[in-house]
């Protein structure tokens, strides 16, 4: 740990050199360890005073989530960010720049970044039939001889397996992240307010509505003020109520890789059910405006929402559950698995073992300094800092896993701790020990329950959906207009009139088929017949 005793010292320089500037007035919180709101980067300012002298810059996407805590740093100039400069920029002489796009805008901003031949040194996305259009058009780097000469660690981290996924014709034209966990999504219920309303924990989709009724009926009167019961509402999100409505006796696997959900026996009374609670008003009629959930979050926070389903133990890597803590100390936030199929399972999607693609864009004269820095971050003391921040300021190790200490600090800096160290989603600790991930993933020991509950109940009966390892072309073509007009169908079914409700379903889910759906799907069920006949 010489380093991070060296990283600590040099920011304590920092620090004090402020403190005398600023007349000595004071330690405040804000000011320790480059959390300020105004943090100093005076080591920067030597390094990079002459721009020809010798110093390469390398420029890395970073996810704008717009979830910054009050008095938190910005998220491109903090202690993480410091750490990166000082531990890999410094020794390779290389500036880091870090540029923000819009989580909520990320594709879009990416194609236009990548049409235009500027977009950052590294960048990266969830979207695979995007990452399959950069390919095909020639627009990415070919990593492969560079994880050869400057990737060991990286190729040693990641394996064989998980690369393979960013690999085709034996061009590596992306590093695919690797998942720590594969739960997908936990529903959350507040159960404090169950206790108020004599109510136990939901174990079916009919319980969990009736708790919805009672939170809506309860919260008026005891406060007078309307509430959403169920918050969260997107169609990711929804998947583990839409399975369970779903009718598995007729759905096979390659069914479930190339049929578009609406298509799927069963789907429909799934919509019907949540156009139920549209109407009856347990939903938020804004449903739509807050694709991203960054109200349903705020919401949750300030005892709005009574039950959700956020991706798996979010509330507590994001940071929100202790949020909530701290506004209503007697809140009860926990992980529930209601919805239920006509068998009794409780059928919920899970995640492949890849996360985001990280990309070289072919336009870049950086891509050996981009392999380096993901190789660099494969260290283990590199990765442990990268999630957890600074040792005895925002978390501290106990039996060789970090623990998230309960500090503003913490707060201030962890926020968005898993759009740096890009190579895992997830905390990552063992390489052969499932459970210390998971307890690492915990965070922070007050809530390491709350974790092991909220991943047991997301892998419960849960399926993966088949991956084909091939390019479509129909995918790539309509995938954009087909992601638009989905989010459109979900609105259009939810908020329809009851009696209405089936003609729309089926106008609506016509005109996706109509809008490229059906070549996907067709195209998708080819590619499937294929992979599984061994026909290449």
């Amino acid at each position: 740990m010489r380093l991070a005793r060296s990283w600590l010292s040099r920011l304590a320089v920092i620090v004090i050199l402020s403190l005398l500037a600023a007349g000595c007035s004071g330690f405040e919180d804000t000011d320790r360890l480059g959390l300020a709101s105004d943090p100093i980067r005076s080591f920067e300012a030597d390094g990079f005073a002459a721009a020809d002298d010798g110093w390469g810059t390398l420029r890395i996407e970073l996810f704008e989530r717009s979830n910054k805590p009050i008095g938190a740093p910005t998220i491109t100039d903090n202690a993480m960010t410091q750490y990166i400069q000082e531990h890999f920029g410094d020794p390779e002489r290389i500036k880091i720049e870090f540029v923000t796009v819009p989580r909520a805008e990320e594709v879009r901003r990416l194609q236009v970044l990548m049409a235009a031949n500027q977009a950052p040194d590294i960048v990266f996305t969830y979207d695979l039939p995007t990452v399959y259009n950069f390919y095909t058009q020639g627009k990415l780097t070919d990593l492969s001889p560079l994880l050869d000469q400057y990737g060991s660690r990286l190729k040693q981290l990641l394996g064989e397996e998980i690369l393979s996924y960013g690999r085709l014709e034996g061009t590596q034209f992306a590093i695919p992240a690797k998942r720590v966990l594969t739960a997908r999504s936990t529903t959350l219920i507040r159960e404090d307010w169950l206790r108020e309303a004599g109510l136990p924990l939901p174990e079916t989709t009919e319980d969990f509505y009736r708790a919805l009724q009672t939170f809506k009926e309860d919260r008026l009167r005891k406060d007078g003020e309307i509430i959403y019961p169920f918050g969260q509402i997107d169609y990711y999100h929804t998947a583990p109520l839409q399975y369970s409505f779903w009718d598995w006796d007729q759905i096979t696997m390659e069914d479930l890789y190339a049929e578009p959900g609406w298509t799927m026996p069963g789907n429909k009374e799934a919509f019907r059910f949540l156009n139920r609670l549209y109407h009856e008003g347990l939903i938020d009629p804004d449903f739509h405006l807050d694709r991203f959930a960054q109200q349903s979050q705020k919401d949750l926070i300030n005892g709005r929402v009574g039950a959700a389903t956020p991706n798996t133990n979010e509330p507590v890597y994001m940071g929100y559950l202790a949020e909530l803590l701290r506004n209503d100390p007697d809140a009860i936030l926990t992980p529930i698995d209601p919805f239920t199929n006509v068998n009794g399972k409780k059928p919920k999607p899970i995640l492949e073992d890849t996360g985001m693609y990280i990309m070289v864009p072919k336009a870049s004269k950086n891509a050996e300094a981009a392999i380096k820095y993901l190789n660099w971050m494969a260290q283990p003391e590199n990765i442990i800092t990268l999630q957890n921040g600074i040792q005895g300021v925002t978390y501290q190790m106990e039996n060789g896993v970090p623990v998230t200490l309960e500090s503003e600090d913490a707060d201030r800096l962890l926020f968005n701790y898993f759009d740096y160290c890009i190579i895992l989603n997830g905390k990552y600790v063992s390489s052969k020990d499932e459970r210390l991930n998971l307890k690492a993933n915990a965070s922070n020991a007050r809530f390491e329950e709350f974790t092991r509950k909220s991943v047991e109940y997301a892998m419960n009966d849960g399926i993966e959906t088949p991956r084909i390892h091939a390019i479509l072309p129909s995918d790539i073509q309509y995938a954009a207009i087909l992601n638009e007009k989905n989010d459109e169908v979900f609105v259009k079914v939810i908020t329809a009139s009851p009696e209405k409700f089936d003609a729309v379903y089926d106008e609506e889910v016509a005109e996706y088929l109509s809008m490229g759906g059906q070549q996907v799907r067709e195209e998708k069920h080819q590619a499937y017949q294929a992979q599984s006949s061994g026909t290449p």
